[in-house]
């Protein structure tokens, strides 16, 4: 196998993998409460912005904390880390 498949090869797996993610999510939503979900550490509720900056390369850095007037003082155990894909929702009753 030469150097160019192999990377063509782990690119089509890589993407293969993300999709499966992103349809495991898509499952867990439709079918597992929001509460339920951040007990499992896949999803945290109630967060606000608590500070935004550029990062390297100009990105946007963005730190969410918990909402304060839900008496939250820190994030409860989640599995997050670098690299994973997120989304966030806007509720509009927490507005």
């Amino acid at each position: 196998m030469t150097v160019e498949e192999f990377v063509y090869k782990t690119l089509e797996l890589l993407l293969e993998e993300r999709e499966a993610e992103i349809q495991e999510t898509r499952l867990w939503q439709e079918s597992v409460s929001l509460k339920e979900l951040q007990s499992k550490g896949v999803c945290l509720l109630k967060l606000q912005v608590g500070s935004q900056s550029t990062g390297l390369y100009g990105r946007t850095v963005v730190i969410f904390e918990p909402r304060k007037h839900y008496g939250v003082a820190a994030l409860p155990s989640n599995s997050f880390s670098p690299g994973n894909s997120k989304q966030m929702l806007h509720n509009k009753s927490c507005t």
